[in-house]
C-alpha cells in the first residue's frame, strides 16, 4: 500500500512540470482558473472564524457551484463521492425512509447519524433515527454557493452529531441570485423543474425557488418520490452596522417505502405522505472593525403519514388458536407509523479580535427537540429532548509560520447528561505553498431515539380472555446507553508543487463505548400478552455499548488543472477498521470500503461546450442494519453541455449518461440494483 501512494506522488510530481509546459503553450484563455472549478480563499465552517484552509484546525473539502454543474449531478447526497474518504449509498433502507445514506469512514447504517449536516447553519438531522431525509430538503442544487465538509470530529464547533464530520450547504445570497431562472431534467425515470424568481427594493433583497421533483425509484424497489417544495431567502439591511436575514422553506408529497423479504412481515410496500416546513431567522450586528454578533432562531416541522397494513399474520398464530386468527380481521394488521419532529433551536455567537495576533469566537444555544412516534417508542405520548451548548475556539499566530488553534464545546443533554470535546493543532508553513497540521480532536455521540428509546412494539388485541393480546416485538431498548466516543490524530499537508494542488490527511481514530445491537436474553414479556413467536427470547434486540474500535488511513484530494481548460479532480482514501475490544460484530469492521476512489475531469472545448467524465470506485463492504455484503463497484458518468447567450437570456443545455457502461452493480444492499440512466439539464437565466 506504501509503494503504490509514493508510485501515485511521483507520478503527480513528475506529471505536473509536463502539464505546466502544455499549458504555457496550448491554453485557449477562455476562462480564468477561479471560472472553472476554482478555489475559495476562506473556510467558513471549521472553526466558526473565516480561515484560510492552510489555518483551519481539521481537514475540509469545498465544494464549489462550479463543479456541481460540472458533475452533472441532480441529486444532492451524490456529490459527497467527491469527498475523500465518504461513502454514499442509493436508496437504503426500507423501514423508516427509503433514502441515500452517507458516512465519512464507516460504521455505515441507512440510517447514518455520525454527521452533523447543515443548511446555513441550521442542522437538518433527525432526532429519530440522527440521519437525514435527503429527499425532503427543500432546497434545489442550483441555490447552491458551496460546500464545506469538515474531514473528521467537530463537536467542538458544532456538538455531539458532529461525530465523525460536518456538511455546511450554503446557498447563495438573494444579491447573488439571477432575476429569474428555470432549470428542468428530464430522462430515465426523473423528472423536475424549478423556478426560482429574486429582486430587490431599497435596502430589501429577496429569493423564492419553488420546484417539484418526480423520481421513480429503481426498477427493483417500491422507492419512488414526489415532492413539490417552496424555498424563501430574504436580506434586510438595517444600517451600515446591522442585518436580518430570514429563510423559510415547505415540503410536500409522496414517497414509497417497504420491501418484500422473508424476515419483512411489517413494512411491506407502500406509499407515505410528508409534509415538512422550516422558518430561521438571523441578526447580523457589527459591534466594531475587529468584533461581531450573530444571533439566530429557527423552529423546524418533519411529518411523515403512514399507515402499515402487515401480511397475513394467521399462518403465523394459527396454532394458537382459531379464534385468535379470525379476531385479526383477515390475518391483517394496520399499524400507525405516523412520525412528528419538531425543532427548535436558539444560538447566540460572538467574533472579536485579542490582540494583533489572536482571534476567538464564542457562544451558546439552547434547542428543543420532541417526537411523536407511537409505534418506534411504543406510546402515544410527544417525546421532548433539551439541550443546552456553550463552544469556544480561539485562534493564535504566535509566529508568522505558525498558527495554533484551540477550542471545545460543552453540552448537557437528557439521555446522557453532561459531556465536553475539546479540540487543539497545530498548523507549520514553512513557505506560501506548503503547510503542514497537527491536531488532535474528541468527540461524543449522543445516542439517538432509535438507541435509546426505540421499542417498535406491536400489540395485536385478541378475543381470548387470557391473553388479552398478542406481541410482535423486535427491539425492546433497556435505555442508559452511554455516548459514543472518539478520540482522532491527525496529520496533514496542504501544498502546491507545480499547479498541482494537494491535500492529503494521515489519521488514526480510536473509537470507544461503541453503540451496538445485541440480543436480549433477559426480556420480560408484557403482563396479559401471548408472544406471536415463541422464542422471542432469542430474536429481541437492544441497543447497548460494546466493544472499540479503531479507524486508521490515508486520504488525499489532488486538483490538478493540466491545462488552462482541463481540469482533473482525484480522489482516494485508505480506510481500515479493526476491533481493539471484544464486543463487536465482524461487519462493523467491514462497514466501510478499503479503498474509493473518485475522478472528476473536466474540459472547456470552446465557449460554448464543455465537457466532464467521472469515475466513482469503492471496494466490496458490508453495510450495517438492512446492508448486505455488496462487491466491488466501479461508475462511469459523461456529461457534454452547450452554453446559450442572447443577450438578457442565458443558459445551459446538458446531457447527462450515468453509469455509462451499464454494468448492473448493487449498491448498500442487493436488493438495490442500478442500471445506466440518461437525463438532459436545461437551465435559463432571464
Amino acid at each position: 500500500m506504501k509503494s503504490y501512494l509514493y508510485q501515485l506522488l511521483f507520478m503527480a510530481i513528475f506529471l505536473t512540470g509536463e502539464s505546466v509546459a502544455y499549458a504555457q503553450e496550448s491554453s485557449l484563455d477562455l476562462l480564468s482558473e477561479d471560472d472553472y472549478i476554482g478555489e475559495v480563499p476562506k473556510v467558513l465552517t471549521v472553526s466558526r472564524l473565516a480561515q484560510a484552509p492552510a489555518d483551519v484546525p481539521s481537514a475540509v473539502t469545498v465544494i464549489n457551484r462550479e463543479t456541481i454543474r460540472a458533475s452533472g449531478i441532480v441529486d444532492l447526497p451524490e456529490i459527497f463521492r467527491l469527498v475523500p474518504g465518504m461513502y454514499v449509498g442509493t436508496n437504503a433502507g426500507y423501514v423508516y425512509n427509503t433514502n441515500h445514506t452517507l458516512s465519512y469512514h464507516g460504521m455505515t447504517t441507512a440510517y447514518a447519524g455520525t454527521m452533523q449536516v447543515m443548511i446555513n447553519g441550521r442542522s437538518v438531522y433527525s432526532p429519530l433515527f440522527g440521519g437525514v431525509n435527503w429527499s425532503e430538503l427543500p432546497i434545489a442544487i442550483v441555490d447552491i454557493e458551496r460546500i464545506e465538509v469538515t474531514r473528521g470530529p467537530n463537536a467542538a464547533s458544532y456538538g455531539a452529531n458532529s461525530y465523525f464530520g460536518v456538511i455546511n450547504i450554503i446557498t447563495q445570497t438573494p444579491s447573488e441570485t439571477p432575476n429569474n431562472s428555470i432549470v428542468a431534467t428530464h430522462g430515465n425515470g426523473r423528472n423536475e423543474v424549478f423556478y426560482r424568481h429574486a429582486g430587490k427594493a431599497d435596502d430589501f433583497s429577496y429569493r423564492v425557488t419553488t420546484g417539484y421533483r418526480q423520481d421513480d425509484g429503481l426498477d427493483n424497489r417500491n422507492d419512488f418520490k414526489r415532492t413539490r417544495f417552496i424555498s424563501t431567502q430574504a436580506e434586510y439591511l438595517l444600517d451600515s452596522n446591522d442585518n436580518l436575514e430570514f429563510e423559510f422553506g415547505i415540503t410536500d408529497g409522496a414517497r414509497g417505502e417497504g420491501n418484500i423479504n422473508e424476515d419483512n412481515i411489517i413494512f411491506l410496500p407502500r406509499t407515505k405522505k410528508i409534509d415538512n416546513h422550516f422558518g430561521l431567522i438571523r441578526w447580523r450586528h457589527n459591534i466594531s472593525d475587529t468584533s461581531d454578533l450573530t444571533l439566530q432562531a429557527y423552529h423546524s416541522y418533519d411529518h411523515s403519514d403512514d399507515v402499515n397494513t402487515t401480511v397475513d399474520l394467521r399462518p403465523l398464530i394459527a396454532p394458537l388458536d382459531a379464534g385468535l386468527a379470525a379476531s385479526l380481521v383477515n390475518g391483517n394488521v394496520v399499524i400507525n407509523n405516523e412520525v412528528v419532529q419538531k425543532r427548535t433551536d436558539i444560538e447566540a455567537q460572538h467574533t472579536f479580535t485579542l490582540a494583533s495576533n489572536a482571534r476567538a469566537v464564542w457562544g451558546a444555544s439552547m434547542r428543543r427537540d420532541s417526537t411523536y412516534a407511537p409505534f418506534y417508542l411504543a406510546s402515544k405520548n410527544t417525546d421532548y429532548f433539551d439541550l443546552l451548548r456553550l463552544f469556544g475556539h480561539v485562534e493564535l499566530r504566535p509566529h508568522e509560520k505558525l498558527t495554533v488553534n484551540a477550542g471545545a464545546m460543552l453540552e448537557h443533554n437528557d439521555f446522557t447528561g453532561t459531556d465536553i470535546s475539546p479540540r487543539a493543532s497545530v498548523n507549520f508553513k514553512p513557505n506560501a505553498n506548503h503547510s503542514f497540521r497537527f491536531g488532535v480532536s474528541s468527540a461524543l455521540r449522543t445516542p439517538n431515539y432509535v438507541e435509546e428509546k426505540f421499542q417498535n412494539r406491536l400489540v395485536i388485541p385478541t378475543t381470548l380472555a387470557n391473553p388479552s393480546a398478542l406481541i410482535y416485538q423486535y427491539r425492546a431498548n433497556k435505555g442508559g446507553v452511554e455516548p459514543e466516543q472518539i478520540v482522532s490524530t491527525e496529520l496533514g499537508y496542504i501544498g502546491e508543487i507545480g499547479r498541482l494542488h494537494l491535500d492529503m490527511r494521515l489519521f488514526s481514530d480510536r473509537i470507544n463505548h461503541v453503540v451496538r445491537d445485541v440480543r436480549r436474553t433477559n426480556f420480560t414479556v408484557p403482563v396479559n400478552t401471548y408472544l406471536l413467536n415463541p422464542d422471542i427470547d432469542r430474536d429481541v434486540f437492544s441497543s447497548e455499548n460494546q466493544g472499540s474500535a479503531k479507524v486508521e488511513g490515508i486520504e488525499y484530494q489532488a486538483n490538478w488543472p493540466l491545462t488552462r481548460n482541463t481540469r482533473l479532480l482525484f480522489n482516494h482514501a485508505y480506510v481500515h477498521i479493526r476491533e481493539t475490544q471484544d464486543g463487536l460484530k465482524r461487519n462493523y469492521i467491514k462497514s466501510m470500503p478499503r479503498n474509493t476512489i473518485s475522478t472528476l475531469i473536466t474540459h472547456r472545448f470552446n465557449p460554448q461546450w464543455d465537457g466532464s467524465f467521472a469515475y466513482y470506485q469503492t471496494s466490496a463492504t458490508t453495510l450495517l442494519g438492512d446492508g448486505d455484503p455488496v462487491d466491488l463497484i466501479r461508475k462511469c458518468d459523461v456529461r457534454l453541455a452547450r452554453k446559450f447567450d442572447y443577450g438578457r437570456r442565458n443558459g445551459e443545455v446538458a446531457i447527462v449518461v450515468e453509469n455509462l457502461f451499464n454494468d448492473h452493480y448493487q449498491e448498500f444492499a442487493d436488493y438495490n440494483t442500478l442500471k445506466r440512466r440518461a437525463r438532459i439539464n436545461v437551465k435559463l437565466d432571464f
